[in-house]
C-alpha cells in the first residue's frame, strides 16, 4: 500500500528523510506521506506559474454542459500573482495593489454568454492520498463558486466549495463533497448523498484568510477548518492518482453559484501545502536514495495550523503565521526548491525568510503504475 499508519511520538529534531506525518482525526495514529508541494504566494511574483508547480487552464464549457443560464470560460490571464512589495512590512502593499497573494478572478462581463473565471491544476498528476491545505480569502461579491479540490475524474473527486451567496453578515459555509458514481448518475449533483455536507462557519470567509484542509487516507477523507476537525467521510473513497485543483467561477445557476457577480471579483490565496504519496517510479527511486530503511525518527510531523493564518495580524507577513518545511534549513532533503531565479536549490531554504518564488517537491516512497490524466 502507498501509505503507512504508525504510532509514534511527535518529532521535532528529525531531518525528514523518511517523510512527513499527520495526525488522523485526533487519535494516536499518524499517516506518513513522502512527497511535498509548498507555495508561499504572498511572496511569489511570476508570469509563469508552471515553473512554480501549477498550470493555469484555458477552456470553455457551453451553457448546456455547464447546466446554468451561462457557459463557463476559464482564461489564463484571470490568474495573477500579486506579491508584497516589501516582504517585511504588510504596509508595503502589493505589486499591483489590492490584496497580496495569488488572485483567481471572475469577471463581470458576460455579454457573450459566458462568465469568465479561472482555474489551475497542479503539474503533478501522480498524487495519491495525502494532506492538502490552502489559506485563502474568498470573494466578497455574491454569485461565485470558489473551490479547492483533488480530481481524477467526475466520479473520483474531493471538494471544498464556497458559494459567496451563502455568506451573511456574520458567518459563512463550506460545502464538503465527494463526487462519486452516484453524483454522476444524479446529473453531477451529490446533494442527498452521504458524501455531501454543508458546514457552517463562525466567520465570513470573504473577510479574512483561513486554512481549509482535507486529509485523504485509504479508508476516509477528513475535513478541517483552521486545524479543527469537521467531519469524516468513509464511503466512495478515491483510489486513483490525480491532480490538485483550484478554481473560481460562475454560470448563473440559482441552485449553486448564483450570480453572475456585478463586478470583477477575486479569490485570494496566500499559500498551498500538500503532503502526499505518488505513483511515480522516479520518485520512488529518489526516496530510496535518502531512506533506504524506514526510520520513524527521520519522519517530520506536519504542524497543525490552529489559528487563522492572517498576514496582516500581529504574527506578521513573513510567513503569515504558518510553517514551511522548505524555509527551515535541512527539513527538505532530496527536494527541489525554486528560488527567485527559479534555479533549483537542494534541501530547502537557507534561512527562515520567505523566498520570492517558492515551490517544493519531495520524493516518493512506494512505486505504483502512474495514472495518466491530461487537461
Amino acid at each position: 500500500m502507498p501509505w503507512l499508519i504508525l504510532v509514534m511520538p511527535r518529532l521535532t529534531s528529525a531531518s525528514c528523510e523518511c517523510g512527513y506525518s499527520v495526525n488522523a482525526t485526533g487519535d494516536a495514529e499518524y499517516a506518513v506521506f513522502t512527497d511535498m508541494i509548498e507555495n508561499d504566494f504572498l511572496h511569489t511574483g511570476t508570469d509563469n506559474l508552471t515553473e512554480n508547480g501549477w498550470r493555469p487552464q484555458e477552456y470553455n464549457v457551453s451553457k448546456a454542459n455547464s447546466r446554468g443560464p451561462y457557459g463557463k470560460q476559464f482564461v489564463v490571464d484571470n490568474i495573477e500573482t500579486n506579491s508584497l512589495k516589501d516582504r517585511y512590512s504588510w504596509a508595503g502593499d502589493s505589486d499591483h495593489g489590492g490584496e497580496a497573494g495569488l488572485q483567481l478572478w471572475v469577471r463581470e462581463d458576460h455579454s457573450h454568454g459566458y462568465v469568465s473565471g479561472s482555474e489551475m491544476a497542479s503539474v503533478r498528476n501522480d498524487i495519491l492520498l495525502g494532506s492538502f491545505r490552502v489559506a485563502m480569502k474568498l470573494s466578497n461579491s455574491s454569485g461565485t463558486c470558489g473551490a479547492f479540490f483533488w480530481f481524477y475524474n467526475n466520479s473520483q473527486e474531493i471538494d471544498m466549495e464556497f458559494l459567496s451567496h451563502q455568506f451573511n453578515q456574520s458567518q459563512g459555509a463550506v460545502n464538503l463533497v465527494l463526487q462519486t458514481p452516484y453524483s454522476v448518475d444524479q446529473g453531477f449533483n451529490a446533494a442527498g448523498s452521504p458524501d455531501f455536507k454543508v458546514h457552517s462557519l463562525p466567520f465570513r470567509p470573504d473577510e479574512g484568510f483561513h486554512e481549509y484542509r482535507f486529509d485523504w487516507l485509504a479508508d476516509r477523507v477528513s475535513f478541517y477548518v483552521d486545524g479543527k476537525w469537521v467531519i469524516d467521510m468513509t464511503d466512495n473513497i478515491p483510489t486513483n492518482a490525480g491532480h490538485i485543483f483550484m478554481n473560481h467561477w460562475s454560470n448563473g445557476d440559482p441552485g449553486w453559484s448564483s450570480g453572475p457577480p456585478n463586478a470583477d471579483t477575486a479569490l485570494t490565496v496566500s499559500y498551498i501545502k500538500a503532503y502526499f504519496n505518488s505513483t511515480s517510479e522516479e520518485r520512488a527511486d529518489d526516496y530510496k536514495d535518502r531512506c533506504s530503511t524506514f526510520d520513524p525518527t527521520k519522519v517530520c510531523a506536519i504542524p497543525t495550523q490552529t489559528v487563522a493564518p492572517d498576514p496582516s495580524g500581529p504574527q506578521g507577513n513573513v510567513t503569515a503565521g504558518t510553517y514551511f518545511f522548505s524555509m527551515d534549513n535541512g527539513k527538505a532533503p532530496g527536494q527541489t526548491t525554486f528560488n527567485t531565479t527559479n534555479h533549483p536549490v537542494e534541501g530547502g531554504a537557507t534561512s527562515s525568510v520567505a523566498l520570492t518564488s517558492l515551490t517544493v517537491y519531495a520524493s516518493f516512497c512506494f512505486a505504483l503504475l502512474a495514472s495518466a490524466f491530461l487537461i
